[in-house]
């Protein structure tokens, strides 16, 4: 196992507050909107009520309100949601109904006892069952086993428009660099599209674990390399295809996953800088992005713009599809102008 993995932090001593399902969860809810932290005593059941009335309490705004508006929502309900404790005992959630968390006794080998935020129980209870279950990805053919702390996308078209573009790819393709690999998804195409040697990287130590152990289920093994740190890695050998599946939108993380969709200031300048410097002659730079960051945040300069301003990389082709509206609550489809795109630079 990969030594160091992101968990959620156990909590070792706390002053939260006895509640259990004699609390209506609309007063318990109301408490932890209003700064109180509460422990959950009885149930898991009680737990989900008590967070399903707090997000009654703390609506978002709507769907098109201003991004600033939206993050702020966010933060205020995360901050809420994490003062709802649970009991871990003997590496088991210790409420009448829970069910087993496997991830409980790997992670936490250090502490037997100690309690979590319940939210962070229930992504630890979901990343289990995706875990054991898989995550069917049509474009591979077969499903991947998410270890904990790993992103996984939720749509597909972004990696069908890659599938599309890596198709018709006529360059070489003996070595190729997977950066910010995730679960792993865009190395795995590469290698079924031939690319003799894949180095797939990421800063996430729980998503190296979650490639390694993918790799070890997979028979024969793919050509793929693992690397845990900052952007291409050490490695200064050249590369015919530098890979690229960036955050989409400016922002600060607040949790693991987040790193997956959010960016900060030097990230694209750090990723080009390394990209030029590794590129072979006549290699490529592959972003997959999306226009989302124009639509929700117009005036922050769009990274890829920038670098082809600069002169050292010129685009070859973009590529573009209309992404599918997602479900309202409602059951309605919201209409989006969003659309995916893949970003093709080679050499000036």
């Amino acid at each position: 196992m990969t030594p160091n993995l992101h968990r959620p932090e156990p909590i070792l001593r706390h002053t939260a507050r006895p509640v259990d399902r004699s609390v209506p969860p609309q007063a318990a809810a109301a408490r932890l909107r209003d700064g109180e932290t509460l422990l959950v005593t009885d149930l898991y059941t009680t737990g989900e009520a008590i967070l399903a009335r707090l997000d009654a309490l703390l609506r978002p705004p709507p769907h098109d309100a201003p991004f600033d508006a939206r993050q702020a929502h966010r933060r205020a309900h995360r901050a809420a949601v994490l003062r709802l404790l649970a009991p871990i005992e003997d590496h088991r959630l210790a409420l009448a109904d829970a069910c087993p968390i496997g991830f409980l006794d790997e992670l936490y080998p250090d502490h037997a006892s100690f309690v979590l935020p319940f939210a962070q129980v229930q992504e630890l209870f979901g990343a289990w069952n995706r875990y054991k279950e898989g995550v069917h990805l049509k474009v591979l053919g077969h499903s991947l086993f998410p270890f904990y702390g790993t992103y996984v996308p939720t749509r597909v078209t972004h990696l069908e428009l890659f599938g599309t573009w890596l198709h018709q790819y006529k360059g070489p393709r003996d070595r190729a660099i997977d950066v910010g690999t995730g679960c792993g998804v865009l190395a795995l195409m590469l290698c079924r599209a031939g690319v003799q040697r894949v180095l797939a990287t990421d800063i996430n130590p729980n998503a190296v674990e979650s490639v390694s152990r993918e790799l070890g289920r997979l028979s024969p093994r793919p050509p793929i390399d693992l690397f845990c740190g900052d952007l291409l890695g050490p490695d200064p050998a050249p590369a015919d295809l530098i890979v690229f599946n960036p955050p989409w939108i400016r922002g600060e993380a607040e949790g693991l996953l987040d790193e997956a969709l959010y960016f900060t200031g030097d990230l694209f300048g750090r990723f080009f800088d390394q990209a030029f410097d590794r590129l072979a002659a006549d290699g490529r730079v592959v972003l997959v992005f999306s226009n989302i960051l124009e639509l929700v945040q117009p005036d922050v300069p769009h990274p890829i713009l920038a670098e082809l301003a600069r002169g050292r990389l010129r685009l070859v082709q973009k590529l573009s599809r209309r992404v599918e509206p997602s479900a309202a609550p409602d059951g309605t489809r919201r209409r989006t102008r969003e659309r995916v795109e893949i970003w093709e630079l080679a050499r000036a």
